[in-house]
């Protein structure tokens, strides 16, 4: 059965991904779940938008953004329990449709059944169809095959996931009605491979997509050390949590699994601030992950994966030692409050100490983005020092990193006149930058100024795309930025700052 369950998978590339039926289309009510006391946006924050545009941008988002920041923001709107635009006649399909559709490609089983089952939604086959689909890939056996046995699905996947449900079941009898034609993968596919321990293509294991990197990362028949290999790729595009790479290293650890050497160092790393018992421990632990990491590609990903261990050291004197990787770590999460009482703590400490006030000015440029003390101006002189520390570092790269500085401290607020630093007007003309295109652009602007809330934030997505955060041109990335801001959502719009600053190699 593994052989034929193995052959019919093939080289797997694509998702499937059912058809929607257009009844009922559910867009005469409210259809999130999270509301705007616990997180989710204003009821109203579609006011403003029609329901074709509103259509159209779900449609457009990214499955995978690379900011954080961002694909967090197209999340709350697509779960937030907001009020629909009024029908205008727009085709189908319907505007819960294309969330139930854009939520399963982004690989959120489990909040995508949220939003449906508080709708109703599984009256329509397609939409309970797939959400069992969606849950399967996300893991959640139980409830998916809860769903296809008592709700109406589409053919031929409903029968194939009641073949998977059985085999799970322990009817093995109808497991070879689960295989798909080749090319393919989809939720009973996967629940299959998990079910049997059976080796998935090399093909799948260089998959893009959130649902399917999801489904490795949790696929325990593969090696710890491929799974691992997946999720750094995963968390690196948002699309698996930092927690989960954690916990994957700590068991990694555990186990003594035999994992390359970077990644074995990584793991260590990472388990050590996971598990350090005290504030020593905790203090060589971060101290240790900084020094390593600092300079790769995946400095992030590990700042993010240890993080608990910074959240178990209070902002006091005797840890100044590890105060401005504190900061890093805290700017990366976007929590203000830590970050503010970790540059305070290392301001004091750099008093009497060049090479530590050296070090902060290579930091002090994040803090004025991030808004911890919300400047409106700074002083030319302090700007110019910060840039000759950029210069410092890496001649050759300062010229579009310092650019990249002048346009977010103008996006966030800062008043910073022409040619008043060193700071460089325009990008070096032997870059590769990328730029949204201009229909784009002009389009977040408008909704900006419209004060249009869901219809930016997606327009902030769509802008951004997967293109990589440090190809991005600075001007594209102050605009969103800019744009963010203007309709109330400036902590997203601060953190993809951040995150773009931190990409580029300030």
């Amino acid at each position: 059965m593994k052989s034929a369950l193995t052959c019919a998978l093939g080289l797997v590339l694509a998702l499937a991904t059912p058809a929607f039926a257009q009844a009922p289309t559910f867009d005469d009510k409210v259809t999130g779940f999270l509301t705007a006391n616990i997180g989710g946006m204003p009821a109203d924050a579609w006011n403003g938008t029609s329901l074709g545009t509103a259509k159209q941008l779900v449609s457009a988002l990214p499955a995978a953004p690379r900011s954080r920041a961002l694909r967090d923001l197209q999340f709350t709107v697509l779960v937030s329990a907001l009020t629909p635009p009024t029908p205008d006649g727009s085709p189908p399909p319907s505007l819960f449709a294309r969330k139930v559709e854009k939520l399963a490609a982004m690989g959120e089983g489990e909040s995508l059944n949220e939003m449906v089952r508080s709708a109703g939604g599984y009256l329509d086959p397609a939409s309970a169809t797939t959400v069992v689909n969606a849950m399967m890939m996300a893991g959640e056996r139980e409830g998916a095959c809860s769903i296809a046995r008592n709700w109406q699905l589409t053919e031929p996947f409903g029968r194939r996931a009641n073949a998977a449900c059985d085999y799970a079941a322990g009817e093995k009898t109808g497991a070879a009605g689960v295989a798909l034609p080749a090319g393919q993968i989809d939720g009973p596919s996967m629940m299959m491979l998990d079910l049997t321990r059976a080796q998935p293509p090399a093909g799948l294991l260089r998959a893009t997509q959130p649902p399917i990197i999801r489904a490795l990362v949790a696929l325990k028949a593969l090696p710890i050390a491929t799974r691992l290999e997946i999720a750094e790729r995963g968390e690196a595009l948002a699309v698996i949590e930092a927690t989960r790479l954690g916990d994957l290293y700590v068991e990694a650890v555990r186990d003594g699994a035999a994992l390359p050497p970077a990644m074995a160092a990584r793991a260590q790393l990472v388990a050590a601030a996971r598990s350090a018992s005290n504030p020593a421990e905790i203090m060589n632990s971060i101290a240790a992950v900084y020094t390593e990491a600092r300079g790769s590609p995946l400095f992030p990903t590990i700042a993010r994966a240890s993080a608990a261990g910074l959240l178990r050291l209070p902002a006091k004197p005797q840890f100044s030692s590890v105060a401005q990787e504190a900061m890093v770590g805290f700017l990366l999460l976007g929590d203000k409050q830590q970050t503010r009482a970790w540059t305070q703590l290392a301001l004091n400490a750099a008093r009497n100490n060049a090479g530590a006030l050296t070090s902060l000015d290579r930091l002090m440029p994040l803090v004025a983005v991030a808004g911890i003390d919300d400047p409106k101006r700074l002083p030319p002189s302090e700007v110019n020092r910060w840039y000759d520390a950029i210069r410092r570092d890496d001649s050759a790269r300062a010229p579009l990193r310092g650019y990249l500085l002048l346009e977010l401290f103008r996006a966030t607020g800062i008043d910073v006149p022409p040619r008043s630093t060193d700071l460089p007007e325009a990008p070096p003309g032997n870059v590769r930058l990328i730029m949204p295109p201009a229909a784009t652009l002009q389009a977040l602007q408008s909704a900006a100024a419209g004060r249009r809330r869901a219809e930016t934030a997606l327009l902030a997505s769509i802008a951004a795309g997967e293109t990589p955060l440090n190809e991005l041109h600075p001007a594209a990335v102050a605009a969103i930025v800019r744009a963010l801001r203007q309709v109330g959502e400036d902590h997203a719009g601060r953190l993809f700052a951040i995150e773009t600053a931190i990409a580029y190699g300030l």
